[in-house]
């Protein structure tokens, strides 16, 4: 609701963050409704009635995501990159550090079993994208974020760009929406790559490193210098 009325919250993930706090108490300053950050009840009829002619709240959103990758620039020289596996992959995130460092990047590893642990510290280092990898028995696949009411147009085009560049070393690798808590909390556009096989995977380090260089310069170069 409150980004429907143009009061930034963010991505629209269902997270009470900092973002949706301020929001909330500006919205309630901007009405007189006291500004204490508590949706009660006056507050939130005050929303209902002010929400219901507008249109898609999603849209404020991808504004912001957008806004986001174009303070990036569009290169990768200075830039911040997290990469992130959740145990075992640390040949590929190195190998992926190493290629995106070549460009300039400041890129972040990170090595930790729980997802959300991964977020909170790549949220923390301020990365303009996150790029993760594990290893699970199913088909490949690289997942972005979508949720009820919004879907991540730049980490959707990140994990088809990354799919289409993994399919000849590995086949058919499907890419989807999904709300995991590491594409949720993180605060950047984000994929999440999954591999069937570990040994396969390991043995092409180089050259998904280089996929998935390639596809975050053109992430990024997509969109203007700010």
């Amino acid at each position: 609701m409150l980004s429907t009325l143009g009061f930034s919250v963010g991505r629209i993930d269902g997270i009470w963050g900092p973002l949706t706090a301020a929001a909330l108490a500006d919205f309630q300053t901007n009405m007189s409704l006291g500004g204490d950050g508590v949706c009660g009840g006056r507050t939130l009829q005050t929303l209902q009635q002010l929400v219901r002619p507008l249109g898609d709240a999603s849209v404020v959103a991808h504004i912001t995501e957008r806004q986001r990758l174009e303070s990036a620039g569009g290169q990768l020289i200075g830039r911040r990159i997290a990469v992130g596996e959740a145990g075992g992959l640390e040949p590929v995130t190195a190998s992926v550090r190493r290629e995106i460092g070549r460009d300039g990047a400041e890129v972040l590893t990170v090595h930790h079993p729980d997802w959300s642990t991964q977020a909170a510290q790549v949220n923390r280092f301020g990365a303009a994208v996150y790029i993760g990898f594990e290893v699970k028995p199913a088909a490949p696949s690289v997942s972005y974020f979508q949720g009820r009411h919004f879907v991540s147009r730049a980490g959707q085009k990140l994990a088809v760009d990354i799919a289409g560049g993994l399919e000849p070393m590995f086949g058919s690798v499907e890419t989807n929406g999904m709300g995991l808590p590491m594409l949720r909390e993180s605060a950047m556009p984000a994929v999440l790559c999954r591999f069937e096989r570990i040994d396969a995977l390991l043995e092409q380090t180089r050259q998904v490193a280089d996929v998935v260089a390639q596809s975050t310069r053109d992430l990024l170069a997509d969109q203007p210098a700010a």
